[in-house]
């Protein structure tokens, strides 16, 4: 068993480990992330202010703090649970890292709550917790009882309202044991319980079923729903139900219809029922033939009369070619002086008409629209038809989507075809990739309506990527291309783009000389818009002084055009500067200035001197990470680091948050040394930083 002190990197059976950047965690601002590889999954947080808290809740019956033990810990650290306050420790002579630094048992099994606060400005590190282990248990119920599965078969518990206790003991740990046979046994509505003392624990059940929809379960069944309400006031109640769109017209369409009215009325009659349907005639219900039976039972009636008023022709009664032979003794027609003039009256056949190319489309179809002729327009019927794969099949549009037709039977086609309100309605989502249109023309005098089409025109976008054609002369449309860019941090970043979507170059010229591409031609030509990133090496800038940084671009027809801006030279980097501003070394790592302390006393302390870490990047960085290079340790000698002159409070390592480009963060170097501590002439340390980009 664990003691107090000692590493801890691993939770001991029957606890369960919460690392410090889980949610139930809750830091005030004086605790900052510190990354390390030595502690708990790689994280710690850390404080150095007083007064910084971690607030947290758990369920079980027994606490571990996680820490780490070194000389510069804090030896007044509070924690209280539920109000009850005591104090721990995370001072050591020696270094231990993931630590128990505080234990409290024998707690009631219940949700506590947790508030650490530290008490100094001395290191306080939160690595993570041990608490109760967890538990995750399922029960089924089933009409109001409540099943286990256990030994194959499935068990009743005995209590109507579970306990913990009875989730513990009876509770299923793993819904993947129970099969496919045993879920089947239960016919109608269950319901899954599920419990957990786990306080980051997120419940979700995946359950796989065959593909079904309601309108699958619900077919052919009657569906009930009943509402209840403690509102006496509530006096009605209304039940939506999202369907597929649909009409009465689409629901009805080929079936019998039966209307059935009921009314308390008893001074009602009759009724009245309108319907409304696409026009039609008794020609298209009843064919050719018809039968009329006729019945009365007036005995006075002796015969019926039936009068059938429609347009005939003995022609009519013909089918095929026909030659027409006549007769005359007009001597006038004989002889030629004058024309014999043969004149008779019929109805045209009906007419399909199907467009034999595709519509040519540069753009996309916004609305297609037909237009009849007003004046003196033949009696008779129009129906359309749309193709989408050039005339191999056709469709009607009815009910707000499309449907397959077979243009060749003209019944269908009369009968479902679309009218002109209804093609001219046809939004533009459904009219992508439309290709060809039919035609279906019945002129009869029979028809009450009154149809010829005059014209059909498409509305159509302009083509965007094409050249205009004016008075039989060529014009070619061209937008310069733009360009956006940023210069920070010796780094060129940024978006060449062309409004005409073309294809553009650039190059970049650094002092009036060409810096990229070397050869001092443009990049070869590329899609809009291109990104630019770019980083501009200081061997090639002027230090201290003015430069003047030029990027020309082109697009495809050799317009021209440049971006310029002018900057001081200067490293680009995390950069470690003097006091004085001077740079201690360059991007590339290379001494550019040192730290002297001169000759340094065994047994002494070194005076102080400030450092200053700059941001030069040219993008924001995160979790930055400063410490000394440990190969440069030396017996007796500690170079000691601290964020503040006065008190000089030494640490190891320093951690920071976000800094932004331009910005930057003093730090404190001194040199401590022993008694013992052996001379070197040539002694000298360098450190190191690390980010992470933002």
């Amino acid at each position: 068993m664990a003691t107090l002190g000692q590493a801890l990197p691993l939770p001991e059976e029957g606890w369960k480990r919460y690392d410090d950047n889980e949610i139930i965690f809750k830091y005030s601002s004086g605790f900052v992330s510190s990354p390390n590889e030595a502690y708990y999954n790689g994280t710690s947080r850390l404080a150095s202010i007083a007064n910084s808290t971690v607030e947290f809740q758990f369920k079980g019956t027994k606490l571990r703090i996680i820490g780490n033990r070194h000389n510069r810990g804090s030896s007044n650290i509070s924690v209280s649970i539920d109000g009850l306050t005591e104090v721990f420790s995370e001072n050591n002579v020696d270094i231990v890292q993931q630590a128990l630094v505080y234990e409290k048992l024998n707690l009631s099994d219940a949700i506590h709550t947790v508030k650490i606060t530290t008490n100094d400005i001395n290191f306080v590190l939160f690595d993570a917790i041990d608490v109760t282990e967890m538990f995750y248990k399922t029960f089924v119920r089933y009409n109001g009882l409540y099943y286990y599965y256990l030994n194959s078969s499935w068990n009743q518990l005995s209590s109507v309202d579970p306990t913990e206790q009875d989730y513990k003991n009876y509770g299923m740990e793993d819904l993947l044991i129970v099969p496919e046979t045993a879920w089947a046994q239960f016919q109608g509505e269950v319901e899954l319980f599920y419990y957990t003392n786990d306080p980051v624990q997120q419940v979700s059940f995946n359950i796989e079923t065959e593909p079904f929809t309601l309108e699958e379960e619900w077919a052919d069944k009657n569906i009930e729903v009943l509402y209840y309400t403690d509102d006496p006031t509530a006096t009605e109640s209304v039940v939506t139900i999202e369907t597929e769109p649909f009409t009465l017209a689409e629901e009805w369409e080929d079936k019998e219809i039966k209307i059935i009215e009921y009314t308390d009325d008893p001074n009602q009659t009759e009724s009245t029922i309108t319907i409304e349907t696409e026009p039609f005639t008794l020609y298209d219900e009843l064919g050719d033939s018809v039968d009329v039976l006729y019945y009365t039972d007036d005995p006075s009636k002796t015969s019926a009369e039936l009068n059938i008023t429609a347009n005939y022709s003995p022609l009519d009664e013909l089918e095929g070619d026909f030659d027409v032979v006549t007769w005359t003794n007009d001597e006038e027609v004989i002889a030629g002086n004058r024309d014999m003039m043969l004149a008779y009256n019929a109805l045209p056949f009906e007419q399909l008409v199907v467009q034999p190319t595709d519509i040519a489309l540069y753009g996309d179809m916004k609305k297609v629209i037909a237009t009849k002729v007003t004046e003196n327009s033949p009696e008779g019927i129009l129906r359309m038809a749309a193709s989408f794969d050039s005339g191999l099949t056709w469709k009607t549009y009815r009910f707000n989507k499309w449907f397959d037709m077979d243009i060749q039977d003209t019944t269908l086609f009369k009968r479902k075809g679309m009218d002109l309100d209804t093609l001219n309605a046809i939004p533009e989502k459904d009219l992508i990739a439309l290709t060809r249109i039919a035609y279906y023309f019945d002129s009869s005098m029979h028809y009450e309506n009154s149809y010829s089409l005059d014209e059909l025109k498409m509305i159509v976008d302009a083509p965007r990527h094409a050249v205009e054609f004016r008075d039989m002369s060529l014009q070619l449309v061209n937008t310069t291309a733009t360009i956006n860019l940023t210069f920070s941090g010796n780094k060129l970043t940024g978006v060449l783009n062309d409004a005409d979507q073309g294809k553009v170059k650039y190059r970049v010229l650094l002092n009036g000389k060409t810096y990229y591409p070397a050869d001092g031609n443009f990049t070869r030509l590329v899609q809009s818009p291109l990104n630019i990133e770019l980083n501009i090496d200081e061997r090639n800038v002027n230090f201290g002084v003015e430069n003047t940084l030029k990027v020309e671009f082109q697009d495809y027809w050799g317009a021209v055009d440049s971006w310029e801006t002018k900057f001081i030279g200067s490293y680009s980097g995390l950069m470690f500067m003097d006091e004085s501003g001077d740079f201690l070394s360059d991007t590339f790592g290379g001494i550019l200035k040192q730290l002297d302390y001169g000759v340094i006393i065994a047994g002494q302390t070194t005076l102080t001197k400030k450092v200053r870490i700059k941001n030069l990047l040219g993008y924001a960085v995160d979790h930055v990470y400063l410490e000394m290079d440990k190969k440069f340790e030396t017996d007796g000698v500690e170079v000691q680091l601290s964020r503040q002159a006065d008190p000089f409070l030494p640490i190891d390592y320093l951690t920071y948050g976000l800094i932004q480009p331009e910005d930057s963060i003093d730090f404190y170097i001194r040199i401590a040394t022993d008694i013992h501590a052996k001379p070197n002439p040539n002694g000298n340390f360098e450190m190191k930083v690390t980010a992470d980009r933002v």
